[in-house]
């Protein structure tokens, strides 16, 4: 069943209880209210018709039977006199001469109910002139102690039913028809409430399946700022999402793509090296003194070069996957540098580059970080700086305090960086002069690391370079 057809049908169902309710609940009610305000009239004209038959000085029942259905016809009521047996001393309907074979009234329900509250009333159809009648009898406290009203001990008057039933027959059409327009009112507001809430989620349906099948540059129609609107808006976002999610795969999965292929080729070059240089020697260049100690020499090198790209690999793999877990401590920062600097001297040497150091900042000056991590950072920088440098060139590590933090750079007077490179040399594998690299021994993973490690301290790795002057690789570190 649809949901317009479920909404409507819930409107018209709550109606047609409200109306019957409301019906039968008017029906009642008005019928209460005339016969409450009939019995009120009774008894104010019971207190009148008492009045005018007192005040008359009648001295036989015959007198006072005709003086009762003369007032009875001019009040169009029909009046009976009863005395405290239940015996009918006169009655606007009945003859006297009848009123013998008049059963007796005592025990009638608007005459016990007089005798015990002094008034009281019933609705039902007379036995002697066979009408439906509201009866309403009343007790006379005062009767004169002589003459024909001596023994009446209760007075009763009746009207007939029948029209004060005719008015609520009328009433109850009335609520009838106007409950039955306020039917055809609800259901028409409910048709157009219905289609109102249904229309838009009609809509947002045939928009999903479109991005169901596949259109993720479908998006949902916002209308309104209601919960329709919303769940619009948050499926909108969640396709953004999901595209954007999409894309991101698609990168990662190139990314992937690539770095196995740039790991395959890394790996296959050092390999297949020293792959050669065993194969040679085996087909007995081992036993050719001129020749067995370089290939092997050879051979450790490619075998050095495979080992320093797993440890690289590792590394960048710990470190993108969140494994390699950080062990941040403070310690002081220039007996850190001078232990590091300490260890490049010898490949300072041996690429004839000077190796300086310059500490602006005091003995006692410490910074909050993981030592052996900034160390990995240091030696990628530093080799990259005394690897690419010029004969007789130079290595600077310098310090420098700015407010709260420590700037650490490294400056070397080597070849340079072109404008052109900056932007990329901080991705894996990318070399901007590949046969120097690899003929270095460099794994082309050095920098990613140096990028990675100084992120994970809260700050990032900045690059100043000139073609054929050198660069300048810069980071800030929180003192304490």
């Amino acid at each position: 069943m649809k949901i317009q057809t479920k909404i409507t049908l819930t409107y018209v169902g709550l109606a047609v209880v409200i109306v019957a309710s409301l019906g039968i609940f008017t029906g009642m009610w008005m019928e209460s209210f005339f016969k409450d305000r009939l019995v009120s009239d009774l008894s104010r004209q019971s207190d009148l018709v008492l009045f005018i038959l007192q005040e008359d000085s009648l001295q036989t029942f015959a007198q006072v039977d005709n003086k009762v259905k003369q007032v009875g016809g001019l009040e169009h009521l029909r009046i009976t006199l009863i005395d405290r047996s239940g015996n009918v001393l006169a009655d606007t309907d009945i003859p006297l001469p009848e009123l013998g074979g008049v059963q007796n009234h005592l025990d009638r329900p608007e005459v016990q109910e007089a005798k015990r509250t002094g008034i009281g009333h019933d609705i039902r159809r007379s036995t002697t002139v066979k009408h439906d009648f509201l009866y309403m009898a009343k007790e006379v406290k005062y009767s004169p102690r002589s003459g024909p009203f001596q023994s009446v001990q209760f007075i009763r008057l009746s009207v007939p039913y029948e029209e004060v039933q005719h008015q609520i027959d009328i009433i109850r059409s009335i609520v009838i028809v106007a409950g039955f327009c306020v039917l055809l009112a609800i259901v028409a507001v409910s048709i157009l409430v219905s289609r109102r809430i249904t229309n838009p989620m009609t809509q947002i349906s045939r928009e999903v399946e479109l991005i169901r099948s596949g259109d993720l540059d479908a998006r949902l129609t916002v209308k309104s700022h209601d919960e329709i609107g919303l769940v619009a808006k948050a499926i909108n976002e969640l396709v953004d999402k999901l595209k954007a999610d999409i894309v991101q795969l698609k990168k990662l999965e190139q990314v992937r793509s690539q770095f196995l292929g740039n790991v395959s080729h890394e790996l296959r070059t050092p390999i297949f090296s020293a792959q050669g240089y065993l194969e040679t020697l085996l087909d007995g260049a081992v036993n050719d003194a001129s020749v067995n100690r370089s290939f092997l020499e050879k051979t450790q090198m490619n075998l050095n070069r495979l080992n320093s790209l797993l440890e690289d690999l590792i590394n960048i793999s710990q470190i993108e996957s969140g494994e390699m877990k950080m062990s941040f401590r403070i310690f002081r920062l220039n007996d850190f540098l001078e232990s590091v600097a300490k260890e490049y001297e010898p490949l300072a040497a041996n690429r004839n580059v000077t190796l300086r150091l310059l500490l602006n900042t005091k003995v006692e000056d410490e910074i909050f970080g993981d030592r052996d991590r900034l160390q990995q950072v240091l030696n990628n920088l530093l080799s990259n700086a005394m690897n690419y440098n010029k004969p007789d060139g130079e290595v600077i590590l310098s310090t420098e305090k700015i407010g709260n933090e420590i700037r650490i750079s490294v400056q070397d007077t080597g070849y340079g960086i072109p404008l052109e490179h900056i932007p990329r040399i901080f991705e894996r594998f990318y070399r901007v002069d590949s046969d120097r690299s690899r003929a270095l021994g460099g794994t082309g993973l050095g920098l990613a690391i140096v990028k990675h490690i100084i992120e994970a301290h809260g700050s990032v790795v900045n690059v100043e370079s000139i073609v054929g002057e050198g660069s300048t690789f810069r980071f800030e570190l929180r003192s304490v």
